[in-house]
């Protein structure tokens, strides 16, 4: 996904590095960020916020299996009330009694 300037792709400890001294300059690395919470939010947002489908999420990533990609799926309140609200009985109205 990242490219050096020589067009070559960046290695993950060259990615882990590259974080880690820009949390360090802005003065958050003992603060409990990290390059797996800077992933893991990533992930999140672009699944909850992004509209990015769990299997493309899954590539994106690297990983083997859609288990292991799961854990970004977490479901918010709102994401339940829109899917209830998307059923297309949910406009269906009851019959009073009579």
């Amino acid at each position: 996904m990242f490219l050096s300037r020589l067009n070559k792709r960046i290695s993950n400890k060259t990615i882990q590095h590259i974080v880690n001294k820009y949390l360090d300059k802005a003065g958050l690395s003992d603060r409990g960020y990290s390059v797996h919470k800077l992933r893991h939010t990533a992930a999140t947002l672009m699944y909850q916020h992004g509209g990015v489908d769990i299997r493309v999420l899954k590539e994106v990533l690297g990983h083997e299996n859609i288990a292991t990609t799961q854990i970004y799926t977490h479901v918010s309140d709102n994401q339940v009330r829109s899917a209830i609200s998307a059923n297309p009985l949910a406009t269906v109205n009851k019959k009073k009694d009579e």
